[in-house]
């Protein structure tokens, strides 16, 4: 996947989606590759460093584990997150309120369906139809997984979170959003796209 500065620029300008110069521009991208339970997707994060546009990027899922597709915490299925740019729908806080797990907590708006086929295959339900809904009535968090090295499996940290596999990535995701919490009434926007964007 070749990824710089100018070709997200583009696929944001492509899809008529906001480019934020004064805040972060917090852009997911979904694997073509629909292999269960493995972090296979990317964060990027174009922000501002001393006056240089700068890349960050991480590997992440934007898709739930399979543990929580067949064990539903919601008996309306399992939330996974689908293609949209969601403004003003996270803010910085605390992923199930642990002092020690720094996340981006979903408290706007976000765009999805609920996956109830049981069948372990994300966001594959034909009855399932995306909507949007308010975050907080989700908890679809971008926040980590092990503080130990690298996570391998989703397995049971994602039940339509958006999570790293490398807590180190995460942390460093939140010093940047830090830097941006007295902008825009500490609000950021998040925007999941899909690698065939990139086409």
């Amino acid at each position: 996947m070749n990824l710089d500065i100018n070709v997200l620029k583009a696929v944001i300008a492509k899809k008529s989606y906001k480019w934020f110069d004064d805040q972060p521009n917090i852009i997911a991208i979904r694997s073509n590759l629909n292999v269960s339970d493995i972090f296979n997707d990317i964060l990027c994060i174009v922000y501002k460093k001393n006056g240089v546009e700068t890349l960050y990027t991480a590997t992440i899922t934007t898709e739930p584990g399979v543990t929580y597709q067949k064990k539903l915490l919601n008996k309306d299925g399992c939330w996974v997150m689908m293609p949209a740019q969601m403004i003003d729908a996270y803010t910085i806080g605390l992923h199930q309120s642990k002092a020690d797990h720094r996340c981006l907590r979903s408290t706007g708006k976000i765009f999805g369906l609920r996956d109830n086929d049981l069948n372990g295959v994300a966001g594959d339900d034909t009855d399932a139809v995306a909507k949007w809904v308010e975050g907080t009535t989700v908890g679809a968090n971008i926040h980590g997984s092990n503080k130990a090295g690298i996570t391998k499996s989703i397995g049971p940290w994602s039940a339509g979170c958006q999570v790293h596999n490398d807590w180190k990535k995460k942390e460093e995701m939140m010093n940047i959003v830090d830097l941006y919490k007295s902008v825009n009434g500490g609000k950021f926007t998040y925007t999941l796209i899909q690698e065939k964007d990139l086409a």
